[in-house]
């Protein structure tokens, strides 16, 4: 799976902005068959969202308005991907809550996400970063190996 490394810097910034609080968001790009994951953008946890130490509340509502205008920009060619958060001075493993999390958005129609992904930053300030795709009726989230994409005017 390939992530941009604008759209990565923003979801680190993010994570050192909350630090030491959890905080997360949104994944969109593109994804075609297992594995092939193209993260192009992320969407932070909104102005309304609660930060906690070991949990956060995105604001739903204005993640749903910059998801709706970043599918529009994209002339309606990204796909939502699934989600991100951090573990603040934890693991890049998925707790009970994020393996829940991942089959709900797989069976949820209007997520359009049958094979979601979810990506946790752990750690911080220095972060680790680990990427996982649950695969319908495969059983649980598979790892997917990272690598970093530049644009050619980065």
């Amino acid at each position: 799976m390939w992530w941009a490394a604008a759209a990565l810097e923003e979801a680190l910034r993010e994570a050192q902005r909350a630090y030491p609080s959890e905080t997360g968001g949104l994944l969109l790009g593109w994804s075609g068959q297992p594995g092939m994951v193209f993260i192009s953008q992320v969407i932070g946890p909104g102005p309304g969202a609660s930060h906690r130490a070991t949990a956060f509340s995105p604001d739903a509502a204005w993640q749903e308005e910059q998801l709706a205008y970043a599918y529009e920009l994209a002339g309606r060619r990204l796909q939502y991907l699934g989600d991100w958060h951090t573990h603040p001075r934890g693991t890049t493993r998925l707790s009970r809550t994020d393996r829940a999390t991942l089959r709900h958005i797989a069976e949820h129609p209007d997520a359009r996400a049958e094979r979601p992904v979810m990506a946790v930053l752990a750690g911080g300030p220095l972060w680790q970063i680990s990427v996982r795709q649950q695969v319908h009726g495969r059983g649980g989230p598979r790892p997917l190996i990272l690598e970093v994409w530049k644009s050619p005017s980065d």
